[in-house]
């Protein structure tokens, strides 16, 4: 009886907390949609829980009831808090880059407009900025273009959000070099200055850049701009969606009033303003202008013209079928069109001077002629737009630099089927930008040199082959610096065949800390180093499963034959001309 009364006073105080639980997260998601305009659905309750259970922790608040106190004594300081915490922040650099090159075309007609109205300075403004990402893209493309265009022209951003950490973090503008990359090169190398030592994977922006942008916290329901500043062109991307139909309309009114009479508003491609009864016009997807916007023409020959390709042809250099299949996928009508694909550098040499490409993507280790020699011999890129794909880390890597001075525009990380949407957004822009900065002359240059390039750590290396892989094995070898790294080669073959293979293998693999030739993988010995198998189509990959461990890494060479179910027990897939640098990237290196 005693036992049953405890446990039912258990579940009745357990059922009590949640419900005061429950209606703190509503008071909460009820405040700061009266607050920000942002409707925090059923489906984002899990988020909010969270995120709040974290912000607790980090107060060493130990119950509902208690935080719940807390926010109401604190609430103006909490409520900036919980904004900062509950608001979506996914961003990055050029995102939706079809309205970037809008802006561009755009770019003649304001600069006219400008000027007829007496005018020399342009005015940008980013709402809902998040982090920055949004206005320093625009500052990027902004210095780049317009003094092409007209030098006497001067411009300024503003960038806006309601969440003031974000608006610290936009001003601060210091950034990861992962999210820099993704950006064009030659729009942000010259403009960033690098960390060292333990922050030298971090880039700040240079003043001279900084000085064109400036920051304020402001919520979009309560728009106050200071002598009701006029804009040429507002943006206000994917921030919307989270409004009720209310909130949205007031937001995009408060919007308009700052907007030029011939000024632009663009919203997210997700976020359409027809159906509110304004008086807007369409004038490309998610780009919106007043219905009686004048266009005042331009003088001819006043702006240097350049007519990009449509599509724009595009030959793919690669040895894996698999990633032609990708390439195909992400480079597709209208913009881009596949005219052709080859399998080395070879190959590309003879097929540049029949299918006549405007681009070439280009994978750097390859049979018969890899990339750097491809470049060396055709010397194509001094003119055509190149953009390498690969996996060989860009930073610090002497090959990489190397690879500018022969004229590459750019690189993008080798897609695979789950990262073709945002590997296949950056390549698009980047062929385009790389295009446009060959026609304008613009010298590509290398990344900085003056810091150390990190080492990969060592590992136990196993290569699993048969006597028919020899000529790639051979290549792979040769490719690598093996320095204190443990090679073990299981070359299925006869005694003799083992022997004369090993003496040829011998030549690369002088520095190893050790080298051993088997027979079979049943003599394998692992050590205490991390293991990373390598698999080759002349080998039986049944076998190899048997002695794998769950922390080991298993790479396969593409076309090996394996069922679906063994594939789920491989870390990558890839030529084998790839696996050398693919070790670099599995062990950690750069």
């Amino acid at each position: 009886m005693i036992l049953v009364l405890t446990t039912s006073k258990i579940i009745m105080e357990n059922t009590m907390e949640a419900a005061v639980w429950d209606k703190l997260i509503q008071d909460i998601c009820h405040e700061l949609g009266h607050l920000t305009g942002n409707v925090l659905t059923e489906k984002q309750l899990p988020m909010v829980e969270s995120r709040i259970r974290r912000r607790m922790i980090d107060l060493k608040i130990d119950s509902s009831t208690n935080y719940r106190s807390f926010w109401k004594e604190n609430k103006e300081s909490e409520n900036k808090i919980l904004i900062g915490i509950l608001t979506t922040h996914f961003t990055s650099f050029f995102r939706e880059f079809s309205h970037f090159e809008w802006i561009l075309k755009e770019l003649p007609q304001i600069i006219s407009q400008a000027k007829s109205e007496g005018r020399t300075h342009l005015k940008f403004w980013s709402a809902a900025c998040s982090k920055g990402q949004e206005v320093w893209s625009l500052c990027m493309w902004l210095n780049y273009h317009i003094p092409k265009i007209d030098p006497n022209v001067t411009w300024s951003v503003l960038g806006t959000d309601i969440d003031e950490q974000s608006i610290y973090e936009a001003d601060n503008a210091v950034y990861h070099k992962k999210e820099l990359e993704t950006a064009p090169r030659h729009l942000w190398e010259s403009l960033c200055v690098r960390g060292t030592g333990d922050i030298s994977d971090w880039y700040k922006l240079k003043k001279e850049i900084r000085k064109h942008a400036n920051f304020q916290q402001m919520n979009l329901l309560s728009i106050n701009i200071p002598n009701a500043e006029k804009f040429d062109i507002i943006m206000c991307r994917n921030v919307l969606i989270y409004f009720n139909r209310i909130n949205q309309e007031q937001a995009i009114k408060g919007l308009l009033r700052y907007l030029q009479p011939d000024g632009a508003l663009i919203t997210g491609m997700s976020e359409s303003l027809s159906g509110y009864g304004l008086p807007l016009k369409g004038v490309f997807p998610s780009v919106y202008k007043n219905e009686n916007a004048v266009v005042t023409p331009i003088v001819k020959g006043q702006i240097p013209e350049l007519k990009m390709p449509f599509p724009i042809r595009v030959l793919c250099v690669d040895d894996s079928p698999t990633v032609q299949m990708i390439l195909k996928k992400i480079l597709k009508a209208p913009d881009f069109e596949v005219v052709g694909a080859a399998l080395n550098g070879e190959d590309a040499i003879k097929k540049i001077t029949e299918l006549r490409p405007d681009a070439i993507t280009l994978d750097l280790h390859m049979p018969v002629m890899d990339g750097p020699t491809f470049l060396e011999k055709s010397r194509i890129a001094k003119d055509l737009p190149v953009i390498v794909v690969s996996s060989v880390a860009r930073d610090h890597n002497p090959l990489v630099d190397s690879l500018f001075s022969l004229g590459v525009c750019d690189f993008v990380e080798k897609p695979s089927l789950s990262t073709i949407d945002l590997i296949g957004e950056e390549l698009c822009q980047k062929i385009k930008m790389g295009w446009t900065a060959k026609k304008q002359k613009v010298v590509m240059t290398s990344s900085p040199t003056n810091l150390s390039y990190r080492k990969r750590p060592n590992g136990q290396i196993v290569f699993a082959c048969g006597k028919g892989d020899e000529k790639n094995l051979l290549h792979i070898l040769s490719q690598q610096d093996w320095s204190r790294d443990e090679v073990t080669i299981i070359f299925q073959a006869n005694f003799e065949e083992l022997k004369t293979f090993e003496k040829k293998a011998l030549d690369h693999l002088n520095r190893a800390a050790s080298t051993r030739f088997i027979f079979d993988v049943t003599s394998f010995r692992r050590s205490s180093l991390p293991l990373i198998w390598l698999s080759m189509k002349g080998f039986d990959f049944q076998k190899l499963l048997k002695f794998k461990n769950k922390n080991d890494f298993i790479l396969i060479e593409e076309g090996s034959n394996i069922t679906l179910s063994q594939k789920l027990d491989v870390d990558d897939e890839s030529p084998a001309t790839s696996f050398s640098y693919l070790i670099d990237k599995l062990l950690g290196g750069e």
